[in-house]
């Protein structure tokens, strides 16, 4: 795995360009691992060989879980997980794969399908199980998948409860570049990025509400920035404390602030690369305060480090962090700066395995995400944490 992979793995941008301080001690004792209730799981159907497997995305305050995997013939297929642990295969008529990224309580699906030709569509499928399929005007085939074929295609997309769309696509440029959008309700898409982006990213849970997006985009100098663009559509770009300026040694990690997910509070978690490629979780607030926190087991060379995934509501984030190793393992961190860690049971313990990704933490302080096995396959995984008070 490239440790870089928060934004080189969801969007291998960094390993093709063309294709794209203040810091806050944390104010509580780092815990030690900590053993809470963990469920993991596999829709019917996923492969088990190593780059196959369950890419479980988010997770409902109910407890519903969205997600895709990748099948014995290396086919991607939709999912929604219901509480009671029953799926729904979700498979776009005519695709050749279909990834499923987000959900909304409403149990409108939205996210990619593809063509053998290198074509990709959205879709949204509502809770009949009713497709509609939409394209972004401009948009083109979609790059190589480079490093992390198991993702399929490195577009994600986000969907609120009044079935607003924002997401990512690739124009049909020679370089091709990756641009941000909205779709309405109605069927009215916007393109948009930010002042000096040369290609901008958005992310899984990246709307709220109201509307509000946020995400990363790079500018030339090669450095990713953060934004939020209000319901509005006026973009705020911004720099985590301690993120690096000028690019780092290795030029297939990352230097800069990468976001990743935006609560309705207005809270966005995310990491920022320093000037020696290490990663450095933060949150930052509504009001545009950051704070800054690393878990103490916590690797200090380039592409290790602290990566900040999602927060709920409460204050309560979720991620994961890399280890000296090389080793992906879990945390939460309460709204008060305390830390739990955790391993998922059957994750495998070399670099490039372990916990991958804790992505989605819902108002219940269940954490979803993926963890890699020794066979270098993926499951789907629920951490259920404690409230901190």
């Amino acid at each position: 795995m490239n440790p870089a992979r928060n934004f080189s793995m969801k969007f291998s941008l960094r390993s093709a360009q063309a294709v794209i301080g203040l810091v806050i001690a944390v104010a509580w004792p780092q815990l030690a691992m900590a053993e809470h209730q963990i469920t993991t799981f596999d829709p019917p159907g996923a492969g088990t060989a190593a780059g196959q497997g369950t890419f479980a995305q988010m997770n409902l305050n109910s407890g519903v879980v969205v997600g895709y995997f990748i099948d014995a013939n290396g086919v991607a297929h939709g999912f929604i997980r219901s509480v009671q642990a029953k799926y729904t295969i979700i498979d776009v008529p005519g695709a050749t794969g279909t990834q499923a990224y987000g959900i909304n309580d409403e149990g409108t699906v939205v996210g990619w399908w593809f063509e053998p030709n290198g074509v990709y569509h959205g879709y949204l499928r509502d809770h009949h199980g009713n497709f509609t399929t939409f394209d972004v005007p401009g948009a083109g085939p979609a790059p190589p998948q480079g490093f992390f074929p198991a993702v399929i295609v490195p577009l994600p997309q986000a969907i609120n409860n009044s079935g607003t769309v924002s997401g990512t696509y690739v124009d049909g440029n020679n370089p091709p570049m990756f641009h941000c959008f909205v779709r309405t309700p109605d069927g009215n898409i916007t393109s948009f990025d930010p002042p000096g982006s040369v290609n901008t990213l958005g992310d899984t849970e990246g709307i709220t509400r109201a509307g509000a997006i946020a995400g990363g985009y790079f500018t030339a100098d090669g450095i990713i920035h953060g934004f939020v663009r209000d319901p509005e559509g006026a973009i705020t770009s911004f720099d985590a404390p301690g993120a690096g300026t000028i690019p780092g040694p290795n030029p297939n990690l990352l230097t800069g602030t990468a976001p990743n997910t935006i609560s309705d509070a207005g809270v966005m978690p995310g990491e920022a690369y320093d000037k020696n490629q290490v990663q450095h979780g933060f949150v930052r607030n509504s009001d545009g305060t950051f704070v800054t926190f690393d878990v103490t087991d916590a690797g200090t060379s380039p592409g290790q480090g602290t990566y900040a995934e999602g927060t709920n509501l409460s204050g309560t984030s979720a991620g994961n962090y890399i280890d000296a190793n090389g080793v992906a393992h879990g945390f939460v961190r309460s709204r008060h700066g305390r830390i739990t860690t955790y391993d998922v049971p059957g994750a495998g313990t070399s670099s490039g395995q372990g916990t991958i990704y804790a992505y989605s933490i819902n108002s219940e302080g269940a954490v979803v995400g993926w963890y890699v096995d020794a066979n270098g396959a993926y499951h789907g995984y629920i951490y259920q944490s404690e409230d901190d008070d």
